[in-house]
């Protein structure tokens, strides 16, 4: 009888694990595809342990690939989240950071209803600016998370670009956006 309560808690755990785990949410991302929702594209966020700065350029590179792909109607914006400077050697602890400031921005910026925002983050590190990871949040008029992405050395999608520049970076940031929309 215990085992069996056990095991019955040890399955809820595990579920209440993966659910809590996903990253994007998939009625959503359905939505804005089959009705071309509005997609604001934020300048890129490049966060180098040395500095912070934003590349625009790479912002409507993604934006004419997400238009391209019909995936939602994306434009450019120059609403700017507050930035996640802070340095941190645990990857997930940054993005988490960084996703909820974005939130926190969202839930004030009175975003028109069917509106979606996403914001990408490129990761650099050391005297000569080594990529180690791209980051993204979609998020939806509310601050309601539809997708997110944490993209480093570990993933396929960032090992088929072993990306040098913030060009590669989009890239990297292309392959992910590409698995999670894609993904039925």
């Amino acid at each position: 009888m215990k085992k069996s309560k056990f095991l019955v808690i040890a399955i809820l755990v595990i579920i209440a694990f993966f659910n809590s785990c996903q990253t994007e949410n998939k009625v959503l991302l359905r939505k804005i595809i089959s009705e071309r929702q509005k997609i604001l594209v934020c300048p890129v966020h490049i966060l180098d342990n040395q500095n912070s700065s934003y590349d625009t350029t790479c912002s409507k590179t993604i934006v004419n690939y997400i238009n391209s792909k019909n995936y939602g109607f994306a434009e450019f914006t120059t609403l700017v989240p507050p930035a996640n400077n802070e340095w941190r050697h645990n990857e997930a602890k940054m993005l988490t950071i960084s996703i909820n400031k974005f939130v926190e921005f969202v839930k004030k910026s009175n975003l028109p209803e069917n509106t979606y925002i996403l914001y990408p983050e490129f990761l650099k590190i050391g005297p000569n600016s080594t990529i180690v990871g791209v980051h993204y949040c979609l998020l939806n008029y509310e601050g309601e998370i539809v997708m997110r992405g944490l993209i480093n050395s570990h993933w396929p999608e960032y090992q088929k670009v072993n990306p040098k520049n913030n060009n590669d970076c989009v890239n990297v940031f292309i392959n992910g956006f590409e698995n999670k929309i894609t993904k039925k």
